[in-house]
């Protein structure tokens, strides 16, 4: 009769050790993904956000205004999921004003745009140029959950 104890307690233990999960420490670990759009550019290392940003998608641009001002504005061929040159002769365009004011834009010589998710009317993907103006050398960010309006 010890016998049997001894294995039923064993077996217990072995199938309560088995079937805990670890979920609470994934979540612990699992940084947090947030709706909106968010870069950093060559003059500093701060994640920079805009209050507004959404899609056009009639013609296929993503727009990041922040009080009013265009902040980004790019101008895809499609806004379909895939990959989208910047630079040369790409018919794909990225403008980034970082004070708000012409002069002073970023103009991309390369990089891509790329579209990982494009569903109930909201977009998401990334972006990295390199290029010159307004005191800066590259850019990188994401857009995730915009708004695409009609």
């Amino acid at each position: 009769m010890r016998k049997i104890t001894t294995l039923v307690v064993i077996a217990f233990f072995a199938l309560t050790s088995i079937s805990c999960s670890n979920d609470e420490d994934t979540a612990k670990n699992t940084p947090a993904v947030t709706d909106g759009f968010k870069w950093t550019d060559s003059s500093g290392s701060t994640v920079q956000t805009v209050d507004n940003p959404y899609v056009n998608g009639s013609f296929n641009s993503v727009f990041a205004v922040r009080a009013g001002v265009t902040i980004y504005e790019i101008n895809l061929t499609s806004t379909a999921v895939g990959t989208y040159a910047l630079g040369g002769s790409s018919s794909n365009a990225l403008y980034y004003n970082s004070t708000g004011a012409l002069p002073t834009s970023f103009n991309p010589t390369s990089g891509s745009v790329e579209i990982t998710a494009n569903a109930n009317n909201k977009l998401t993907g990334t972006f990295t140029a390199t290029g010159t103006g307004g005191g800066v050398t590259s850019i990188s960010g994401s857009f995730t959950n915009i708004v695409i309006n009609p």
